[in-house]
């Protein structure tokens, strides 16, 4: 008797990643809200309710309407901008992991990325496809705060070509890389700053 061949079934956690990279190529945002960690570090670190609530700069109007993707790193926001689209990198997990790092400082996550910021262009900039900028590095006056970054589509024409490069290597390979770079680079800057 031969044994019977079974097609390799993906795990439910790979087959909801390669379900939520396949939405990025389609272009099928979901509705994204606050994650719970970002208002306990505004709440811990001396925010009012009023700041947080606040209709232009508080963390509410950061998300509001947010549409995107979620990821076990965080969220792609998806914003669309008539024929452009620009989607906000929002990294969620690293600030769970680096809790620990984080107590007992002052810092917000808004503060802490605006003192991380000024080595993503450089480390992007080589690997974004035609079409593609990097926007929102520049620190404090950010209207996404809590975004590491934005990449908005210059050129219409090209939304499916990079649409494919946002599931495949961005989300997959240059995305990874960064987001650990960051991590250590936060958890740097916090032990030097205990010290």
């Amino acid at each position: 008797m031969r044994p019977i061949a079974h097609a390799r079934r993906l795990s439910s956690r790979a087959a909801s990643t390669r379900h939520a990279v396949d939405a990025v190529v389609v272009g099928n945002p979901v509705p994204l809200g606050i994650p719970a960690l970002f208002l306990a570090d505004q709440l811990s670190r001396g925010r009012s309710l009023e700041q947080i609530l606040n209709g232009k700069r508080g963390l509410i109007a950061e998300y509001a309407g947010a549409e995107g993707y979620a990821y076990r790193w965080g969220h792609l926001i998806d914003v669309g901008l008539g024929r452009f689209v620009k989607w906000r990198v929002v990294p969620v997990a690293l600030w769970e992991r680096l809790s620990d790092v984080r107590a007992g400082s002052p810092l917000l996550i808004e503060e802490l990325l605006t003192l991380v910021q000024p080595g993503i262009s450089p480390a992007l900039e080589p690997h974004l496809p035609s079409g593609v900028v990097a926007r929102g590095c520049q620190g404090a006056s950010r209207r996404s705060p809590h975004a590491l970054f934005t990449l908005l589509l210059t050129e219409p024409r090209a939304a499916t070509a990079v649409r494919q490069w946002l599931a495949s290597p961005f989300l997959t390979d240059l995305l990874p890389s960064l987001l650990n770079n960051i991590e250590r680079g936060v958890a740097d800057l916090l032990r030097r700053a205990s010290r």
